[in-house]
C-alpha cells in the first residue's frame, strides 16, 4: 500500500514539475529533429545546385564561331578539329559558316552568333559606326586577293580608261579602291561590282571587264587560261597603307560576361595559328580540312599559299596596338580609311572617331595569352 501510494506520489510530482507530459515532450523533440533534417537536406540540395551551375556542363554558355568558307584553312578550323583545344575553351562550341560579313555581323547582333572568324573591315567598321557592341580580339591575316590583269599591263597607270570587276562592298572593294586613290586613279578606272569573285573573275575571262581584283580559282583560270598576271596582291596594298585584314570579332556582351571562355578562346587561337604554320602543319591542315568540308589535298595547297599573308602571333600587336584601346593603332587607322569607303557608298553618314573604333579593340586577351597566361 505505501509502496503504491509513494510511487503515485511520486508520478504526480515528476508530471506537475515537467508541466508537460513525458510523451508530448518525445514527440516534439522528434519533430524537431524531423525539421532539422529537412533543412540540412534542403541545404544540401541548394549546395549541389549551384555548385552544378557554376561548373556543370549544364550550365555552361553557347558559344557559337561564325567562320569565312573557302579552300584556306583557318585557326578555327583547326581547333574544332583539335579535341585538346576546342575542350580547352569552356562553353558549348559551334562552328556555322559566313559567306558575307555583313550577314555573320547581324547573326551576333541577333544572339545566335557569338564571334566571327576572319571578317573583314567592311562590316567591322559598319558594325562599329551603327552602334553594335562588338569587340576584336584577334588579327588573323590579310585577304589574298590580287590584281590580275592582262601581261601587256606592266604598271597600274595604264588601266587609266579600263574596267576592273571586284566583290561589291567586300574588304577586297575596299583595298582596290584605296590603292587606285594612291595611285592616282580614282574615277580614272573604273571598278565593277560583282556578286561574287567567282562572277568578277568570269567577267574577265569572257572579256565584260578588263581586269580582276581575285584570288584562288578566279585568279588561277585568268592566269592559266588568258595567260594573265598579277600586278599587286593585298599584302602589298596593305603595306602601302590600305590594310584588309580579317579579325575576330567577339560580342561585347560575352567579353563582359565570360571573360575566361574569352581569354581561353584567344589562347585557342594563337595555338592553332602556330600549329598551322608549324613543323606539323600537314597534319593539322588535314584534320582542319574535315572539319571546314574541303578536300584536304587542296587544304593543305591553298594554305601553303596563303603563308605570307598569315599575321603571325609575334606581330599581332604591330596591329592591334601596343597598349588597350589604342587609337593609334594600324587597324584603327584602317578602319578609319574604311569608313570613308563606306560613306561613299551610303552604308555610313559619319566617320567614327579614333578614340571610338579603338574602343571596340581589346588586346589584353592577346597579352596575357603571349605572357604565360594560358593553360598549359
Amino acid at each position: 500500500m505505501s509502496t503504491s501510494a509513494d510511487g503515485a506520489s511520486t508520478d504526480t510530482v515528476t508530471t506537475r514539475r515537467a508541466g508537460t507530459p513525458i510523451y508530448k515532450r518525445r514527440r516534439r523533440r522528434i519533430y524537431v529533429i524531423a525539421g532539422v533534417v529537412v533543412v540540412l537536406v534542403i541545404a544540401l540540395i541548394v549546395w549541389a545546385v549551384t555548385q552544378g551551375g557554376s561548373s556543370g556542363p549544364a550550365t555552361l554558355p553557347s558559344f557559337t564561331v561564325s567562320v569565312s568558307q573557302g579552300s584556306i584553312a583557318t585557326a578555327d578550323g583547326i581547333i574544332f578539329s583539335q579535341p585538346s583545344l576546342e575542350k580547352s575553351i569552356p562553353g558549348h562550341l559551334h562552328m556555322v559558316p559566313f559567306d558575307a560579313g555583313v550577314t555573320a555581323i547581324a547573326e551576333m547582333r541577333g544572339g545566335s552568333v557569338q564571334a566571327i572568324s576572319g571578317v573583314g573591315n567592311p562590316p567591322v567598321t559598319a558594325a562599329i559606326g551603327n552602334g553594335t557592341a562588338v569587340t576584336i580580339v584577334f588579327a588573323q591575316g590579310f585577304d589574298a586577293d590580287g590584281l590580275v590583269v592582262p601581261k601587256s599591263i606592266t604598271s597600274v597607270s595604264q588601266l587609266a580608261g579600263k574596267t576592273v570587276g571586284v566583290l561589291v562592298g567586300s574588304s577586297e572593294d575596299y583595298e582596290l579602291e584605296g590603292y587606285l586613290a594612291l595611285e592616282h586613279l580614282t574615277g580614272k578606272v573604273k571598278v565593277v561590282s560583282f556578286p561574287s569573285e567567282t562572277a568578277a573573275g568570269a567577267a574577265a575571262l569572257s572579256g565584260a571587264v578588263f581586269a580582276a581584283y581575285v584570288q584562288g580559282v578566279p585568279a588561277a583560270d585568268l592566269i592559266q587560261q588568258k595567260g594573265y598576271h598579277q600586278l599587286v596582291d593585298a599584302e602589298q596594298i596593305a603595306k602601302l597603307g590600305v590594310p584588309g585584314i580579317g579579325v575576330i570579332a567577339v560580342a561585347t556582351s560575352m567579353v563582359n560576361s565570360h571573360p575566361a571562355l574569352v581569354q581561353d578562346y584567344v589562347c585557342a587561337e594563337v595555338q592553332a595559328t602556330n600549329d598551322m604554320t608549324g613543323p606539323q602543319a600537314n597534319k593539322y591542315l588535314t584534320e582542319a580540312a574535315g572539319v571546314q568540308g574541303v578536300p584536304a589535298n587542296l587544304v593543305v595547297t591553298a594554305t601553303k599559299a596563303y603563308y605570307p599573308e598569315i599575321i603571325p602571333v609575334d606581330q599581332q600587336l604591330y596591329w592591334l596596338g601596343s597598349t588597350l584601346h589604342d587609337p593609334t593603332s594600324r587597324l584603327v587607322k584602317a578602319y578609319e580609311l574604311t569608313a570613308k569607303f563606306l560613306i561613299g557608298q551610303g552604308r555610313l553618314t559619319t566617320i567614327p572617331s579614333a578614340a571610338q573604333i579603338a574602343s571596340h579593340v581589346d588586346i589584353s586577351f592577346l597579352q596575357k595569352a603571349l605572357t604565360g597566361g594560358c593553360p598549359s
